[in-house]
């Protein structure tokens, strides 16, 4: 019987106060009804029961309340979460929460974290007013770096800023201020990435005027300087650490680990007898308070070299020769044709049990995936 692989539990909640005109996440603005939210608890109590059987007896190294706006969610509704979960969690287990400027204040996020929440995620995007009204957010400067000093006065010390850069009409130097000031908050854990527009967004539509290639290069490479100058290690695509401080949530997704998914259009996959499964539940909120939770389905294995892939490679440590088949059931002849080929184009080197992908394989990722295509 194949070991069991690391497991993680999302959580999300669909609602934010205004959807933004660049997000493409399942997610949209909270209708005024009173008891929407309890409504939406009882469902989730409800799948998250269904799939307790799937835990196997496992604890879970992490619990992830993303969305929309789990801010909008109070202490007390996330709470019987996670009592509920408490069997299957320990002192070790990440648990994070996403939340926005303008939702959150001292007060209430330390009534997160007296509930168990010792991971944030600020939702920030940037510290520039201009920026911010571009990007349609209902925060300004003043309320982002409010949201940030109040986590810290909470007690949070494992704290997460999302920031982007490429704004519509940004220039380096403001890209660059913004990235200073979220090293400026204390902040131990930065997602900084690029703006991209996506197609069913409002932005898709009526896209804005972005900066030049020229322009984009310049942020990045003066911003990974930025970071390494102030102790932050890019382990990951988009995840930049100091102390220590990766995303245990997202690097198990990223490593191909299993994981449980609640909520509107959240997804799951599990590894059970040398196959792989897959869920996702319908996006419609109304859809998922009716008790749809939606089906697993067994992923094909041609399929799975190029998922595997796709996940793993967005991780810039070693990876053991013996991961792909300890989280797919396939031999590792599936795959090695393909990183053969790209360690010749030098976008991948091999050591003698292990791969990896080299400095030049990170600016041409894409290309590395897309011989996995099936």
């Amino acid at each position: 019987m194949a070991k069991l692989l690391p497991l993680s539990l999302y959580v999300h909640y669909p609602w934010c106060v205004r959807k933004c005109p660049y997000c493409d996440f399942n997610s949209g603005r909270k209708p005024s009804d009173e008891g929407l939210d309890e409504r939406y608890l009882d469902s989730l109590l409800d799948d998250f029961a269904k799939v307790v059987p799937y835990i196997k007896g496992r604890k879970l190294i992490s619990m992830y309340f993303g969305g929309g706006t789990p801010s909008l969610f109070s202490p007390r509704h996330m709470a019987c979460l996670l009592d509920k979960a408490r069997d299957f969690i320990d002192d070790n287990t990440e648990i994070s929460m996403e939340c926005n400027p303008g939702t959150v204040d001292r007060g209430s996020l330390s009534a997160y974290r007296s509930i168990g929440i010792n991971r944030i995620s600020i939702g920030v995007q940037s510290f520039d007013d201009q920026s911010l009204r571009r990007l349609g957010r209902i925060h300004d400067a003043r309320a982002a770096l409010d949201a940030c000093d109040a986590a810290v006065k909470a007690k949070f010390d494992n704290i997460n800023i999302d920031l982007m850069h490429g704004l519509p009409q940004q220039s380096r130097t403001a890209a660059m201020n913004d990235l200073k000031m979220s090293i400026k908050t204390g902040a131990n854990h930065l997602s900084w990435y690029e703006l991209t527009i996506e197609e069913d967004t409002a932005f898709g539509h009526n896209p804005p005027p972005l900066p030049d290639e020229d322009t984009l290069a310049a942020i990045e490479n003066e911003g990974f300087a930025c970071l390494l100058q102030h102790g932050f290690v890019r382990y990951e695509v988009s995840g930049f650490s100091r102390d220590g401080r990766v995303c245990r949530h997202n690097l198990n997704y990223w490593r191909f680990g299993d994981y449980l998914g609640i909520g509107a259009g959240a997804h799951s996959k599990l590894f059970i007898d040398g196959s792989t499964l897959r869920r996702a539940c319908p996006q419609d909120p109304l859809d998922y308070m009716k008790g749809h939770y939606g089906q697993y389905q067994t992923v094909r294995a041609e399929d799975l070299p190029f998922e595997f892939m796709l996940n793993r490679l967005r991780v810039f440590d070693h990876i053991g020769i013996e991961e792909f088949t300890r989280t797919t059931a396939l031999p590792f002849t599936d795959v090695e044709a393909q990183l053969r080929k790209a360690s010749a184009l030098g976008l991948v080197r091999f050591e003698s049990d292990c791969f990896y992908v080299t400095d030049f394989g990170k600016t041409m990722l894409n290309d590395v995936l897309t011989m996995f295509l099936s």
